[in-house]
């Protein structure tokens, strides 16, 4: 094990960072409050596998329906997010990059805790 001490931790971990989503599509936690305790969880944690032993990966990917969802929020969601004012500029938009109210109807049909 490399990020993570055990299965357990992993789990639990994940399941932190589904509560957080859960938490800002129900309106209990900001857009912005979301992303500063979700910390870019998918990169943060290294959930791809590049910075995990053998043993981990193998966890990765026996919990990959798990993960899945925050590799679409990092990618599909974080990943093309601009501030607000930015995101009115023809740009940005032409570029595929989009703000905070888009990226919440996004993070809304994200489906974690699979």
């Amino acid at each position: 094990m490399v990020m993570f001490e055990s299965e357990a931790d992993l789990i639990a971990t994940i399941a932190q960072h589904d509560a957080l989503v859960r938490q800002c599509v129900a309106g209990e936690l900001s857009f912005f409050d979301f992303c500063e305790k979700y910390n870019d969880f998918y990169a943060y944690w290294a959930l791809d596998g590049h910075e995990s032993d053998e043993e981990e990966r193998t966890l990765l990917e026996k919990h990959d329906s798990l993960i899945e969802p925050h590799r679409v929020i990092a990618y599909e969601i974080l990943g093309k997010l601009c501030s607000d004012e930015d995101a009115k500029l023809d740009s940005y938009i032409n570029a595929g990059r989009f703000g905070s109210a888009e990226a919440m109807k996004r993070l809304a049909n994200v489906r974690v805790g699979a």
